[in-house]
């Protein structure tokens, strides 16, 4: 098939939440879910769990993410957070509306 058809052929995905590491919480539960939203939460420094390890694990595991995902989502950078439709955002809003 030439590249022309197969560019015909793509429908565009609209914007979604959440992002890899996201969809990988929501799946999760108990103290496995707990335990990747503190990792996710904390900051990484100089001799500590680096983005690299997070993916490394989350790979081996069997999670099929981009490693952006990883880095975005931990900095907070990701659609979860900075989405059109993020509950992040939505609070902002609502705070904002409020005030």
């Amino acid at each position: 098939m030439s590249l022309a058809k197969k560019i015909s052929n793509l429908r565009p995905v609209g914007p979604g939440l959440p992002c890899g590491v996201g969809k990988i919480l929501a799946d999760l539960s108990g103290e496995d879910k707990k335990a990747l939203e503190m990792l996710m939460n904390s900051k990484p420094t100089p001799g500590g769990v680096s983005n690299r390890m997070i993916f490394a694990l989350l790979d081996e595991e069997g999670y099929k993410i981009a490693f952006a995902s990883v880095r975005l989502h931990r900095s907070k950078q990701c659609r979860c957070f900075i989405g059109k439709n993020s509950p992040f955002r939505k609070n902002n809003i609502e705070t904002d509306i409020n005030a």
